[in-house]
């Protein structure tokens, strides 16, 4: 029996994968939740799920004023033996509390902030980065995210993958 190609195997894995390393990530976690001291760890996880996101459906998703990040894999390339796997993924804050976010070596706004918080989940942490692909995960472009009430950036990773 032929073996089933699946092309898109890599979408579902990676999500998996980035949920856990933005979990994992302290930084993020109080950046988006506060303070978790007292909280069981089965309440943080149902709350780190009300803000972080699989998919990129954003209008009339928040209600909240909060801070968020949403993200989905690309496939836009496809080659015989290897295909290229982007990441497409927004860090986003209400604009209410955009300005109101500080943190000891850091610097700009809470979605500057949590844009250097997944960086350092995703990229600068060398077991997440080796997770991906058949080469490291690299962040190829950052653009503003704009909307009615919200604003951050909209982050894109990459890593070839074998086909």
């Amino acid at each position: 029996m032929a073996k089933v190609k699946k092309d898109t195997l890599e979408r579902g894995d990676y999500k998996e994968k980035i949920h856990a390393a933005l979990y994992k990530n302290e930084n993020v976690r109080e950046l988006l939740l506060g303070d978790t001291n007292g909280k069981k760890p089965t309440q943080i996880m149902r709350e780190f799920k009300d803000h972080v996101k699989s998919h990129l459906f954003v209008d009339d998703t928040i209600l909240a004023t909060g801070s968020y990040i949403y993200y989905d894999i690309v496939m836009p390339d496809l080659h015989t033996n290897t295909k290229k796997c982007q990441v497409t993924l927004f860090a986003i804050c209400h604009r209410d509390i955009l300005d109101d976010y500080t943190k000891d070596g850091y610097k700009g706004n809470r979605a500057d902030i949590l844009s250097e918080f997944i960086e350092e989940a995703l990229i600068n942490n060398p077991d997440v980065n080796r997770d991906f692909g058949i080469g490291p995960l690299n962040l190829i472009s950052v653009y503003p995210y704009n909307a009615r009430e919200l604003y951050g950036v909209n982050m894109i990773f990459e890593v070839p993958n074998f086909r």
